[in-house]
């Protein structure tokens, strides 16, 4: 009976380990979102290097 006890004990940390890398999965999608959405960063043109694009998605 203990096995069982043991097991079940596994599954749950397995369980809340999957569970945390879905939610810094997920606040990480968000904080790439927050970037792409905010408009105020902005890249300062350089005379000597690459040029200034503005994408939008």
């Amino acid at each position: 009976m203990s096995e069982l006890g043991a097991l079940s004990s596994y599954a749950l940390s397995v369980q809340q380990m999957q569970m945390s890398l879905i939610k810094n999965a997920v606040e990480m999608q968000q904080e790439v979102i927050e970037v792409l959405l905010d408009g105020s960063r902005m890249v300062s043109p350089s005379p000597t290097n690459g040029h200034n694009v503005d994408i939008s998605v």
